[in-house]
């Protein structure tokens, strides 16, 4: 598992966002039988499974408003440049409201890697999910992240 591939993964998306600070518009939890970090800043929720799958969830203050269907575009494009594979493109919601959610994988020396990201609209904000876990790792937990996407609330 190269920690390197993922940092560079969610560093294209942080990019991608031009992020500016912000207080926490959310309440996450962690998925069953993750662990949350306890040095979370108020705009971040961090948390890890016992075999390391890495959870979080981010508000970022968006720059210029776009829609669901720009960053649909956006992430794709930027995955895609960064060697990231579409595995699947996921259909789901929070909070009723229709979210961009891909799963992506990255080939290694070791295997794959696979890496959720979620981006969820809110106000002048974008909320993002990621997860991340070398695949099977990741497979075996993918529910528990997903339900626990879908707990996300608002403030």
């Amino acid at each position: 598992m190269k920690l390197g591939y993922r940092v560079q993964g969610i560093g294209f998306i942080i990019l991608l966002i031009m992020v500016l600070t912000s207080c926490a518009s959310f309440k996450a939890q962690a998925p069953n039988n993750f662990a949350e970090y306890d040095d979370t800043s108020s705009n971040i929720f961090k948390a890890i499974s016992p075999d390391g799958v890495l959870y979080r969830v981010t508000a970022y203050e968006q720059e210029s408003q776009a829609t669901t269907e720009f960053w649909r575009e956006a992430f794709l494009l930027k995955m895609k440049n960064a060697n990231y594979k579409q595995e699947e493109a996921l259909n789901i919601k929070v909070n009723g409201q229709p979210v961009v959610a891909y799963i992506f994988s990255f080939a290694n020396s070791a295997g794959s890697d696979l890496y959720l990201v979620v981006a969820i609209p809110h106000k002048k904000e974008m909320i993002v999910v990621e997860a991340t876990a070398e695949s099977a790792k990741f497979n075996a937990r993918k529910a528990d992240i997903l339900n626990a996407i879908g707990k996300i609330n608002f403030n």
